[in-house]
């Protein structure tokens, strides 16, 4: 078994036990010697592992050294970190190796800001490598490992996206904010960030369980009395109604506007999930555990041992990925699990690339485009009775012209109609009397205008 001693954070913070520990062992390993608790070793027999620190290229290297070095020795081992013995990642590295006593002291955390709670604690290179952290403002966050002016900078970005710039922080101990934080001149081995917890109506920087919460209140005892009615049925005519408003957001190329509408179609997602969760059905857990699995399974050519060189050669390994995971026996059972609420012309699309991929396709668009001609014929030779059916016919035509063209149908139409909306409005704004009261030559003459103005 090897003893750990937390030496706190300054000179006179051991405690008795953890000196007591220091004083039976065989060796004594302190993990460096450039801080102010190495002065308690003065005049004693210990080594440090400042060698290993200036010889390793990042932390995890330099951990899992120490651990070598600590795991090699004979006899009664003790090592000694700064701040409070748990809040130290080379610890928690031999704790997985063999057994350990810590004799606590004063955590890095409570040295910094003088506070005694929970906390999250993180190496500087960890929080730099990790693009998807997220962290519970509610507890204050210690950034430790803060070593030099790059990752000092490197610490400053992330926590500009996770909390703002303005954010009030704490650089071992001395005050400032997350912009000025790679200001100082001083970084070293023992350099802390700490970030103060923030109640939840103060943060200027909000993630994705923040999101959760919020729904979490809003639907909770005293939240929102409308927002406590919905159920799934209620409100799901809004997550198509916010997907399109993101779709427009997009194709107008407005970024605040793609800010605001993939909120809202995340925000319905996880109302979804919360009602869900209300009703004992599932909860946002289920949802991104089925999501992350799902994603991981279907990219076997990332994750797995297949190869895809190609857009088109992965967009080929996930459908048959996701052929195994649904279990399709067939082409037209794929055909019957595509939604049926799809707009029309995009579940006609996909049908016939279903169709498409069984062999079941026009020789080339020539003959898509016969097959379309045939079937204006037949819808403008139906009968009354007969003129849905053959427009069903020809608009299922149109649609395999545009796929064999490369063009999704409902991108096109949409885009049609947005052209057809702002013509019509040139050609009504220009009319110099009532539409209705123009003749065919002077509408078409404006259309035409309109049509010029593009």
């Amino acid at each position: 078994m090897i003893e750990v001693v937390g030496l706190g954070c300054r000179k006179g913070q051991i405690t008795l036990e953890g000196a007591d520990a220091i004083a039976r062992a065989k060796h004594v390993v302190v993990k460096t010697g450039k801080t102010d608790t190495f002065a308690y070793f003065e005049g004693k027999d210990v080594s440090t592992a400042d060698d290993i620190y200036d010889a390793s290229e990042n932390f995890d290297e330099l951990d899992e050294k120490i651990v070598e070095r600590l795991l090699s020795l004979k006899g009664r081992v003790c090592y000694c970190v700064n701040g409070s013995g748990y809040d130290d990642k080379s610890v928690a590295l031999l704790a997985g190796r063999t057994d350990i006593k810590i004799y606590p002291s004063v955590s890095r955390a409570v040295a910094v800001a003088g506070f005694s709670t929970g906390a999250t604690f993180l190496s500087a290179y960890d929080l730099v490598a990790d693009r998807a952290f997220d962290c519970d403002r509610s507890l204050p966050l210690v950034i430790t490992d803060v070593d030099d002016k790059y990752i000092a900078s490197e610490v400053k970005l992330r926590l500009i996206d996770l909390v703002g710039e303005d954010e009030e922080v704490f650089v071992s101990g001395k005050k400032t904010s997350v912009a000025e934080i790679d200001f100082g001149k001083k970084f070293g081995y023992s350099t802390t960030v700490y970030c103060p917890p923030r109640d939840f109506l103060e943060k200027k920087r909000y993630g994705f369980a923040d999101v959760v919460e919020l729904l979490y209140r809003l639907r909770g005892e005293n939240g929102c009395p409308w927002d406590r009615a919905q159920t799934h049925e209620s409100i799901r005519a809004n997550l198509i109604e916010e997907a399109y408003e993101l779709v427009d957001a997009i194709n107008n190329d407005d970024v605040d506007n793609m800010i605001e509408e993939t909120g809202d179609v995340l925000l319905q997602a996880v109302f979804h999930s919360v009602i869900g969760e209300d009703k004992g059905e599932y909860d946002v857990r289920d949802v991104t555990t089925a999501l992350c699995t799902k994603l991981i399974g279907r990219h076997e050519h990332v994750f797995g041992d297949i190869v895809a060189r190609t857009a088109e050669e992965g967009l080929a390994a996930w459908d048959r990925a996701k052929g195994k995971e649904k279990h399709y026996v067939s082409y037209t059972d794929k055909m019957d699990k595509t939604s049926k609420s799809l707009p029309a012309l995009m579940r006609a699309y996909k049908i016939q690339k279903t169709a498409a991929k069984a062999g079941m396709d026009f020789d080339s668009i020539n003959a898509a485009v016969e097959k379309l001609h045939e079937e204006i014929g037949e819808f403008l030779a139906a009968s009354s009775e007969e003129k849905e059916k053959e427009g069903g016919d020809l608009l299922f035509a149109a649609v395999n012209v545009l796929r064999l063209a490369g063009t999704e149908p409902e991108v096109a139409l949409t885009a049609a109609t947005e052209k057809f909306c702002k013509r019509f409005a040139y050609v009504e704004e220009h009319c110099k009397k009532p539409m209705k009261e123009c003749s065919f030559e002077e509408l078409d003459a404006l259309w035409r205008e309109a049509k010029n103005e593009d």
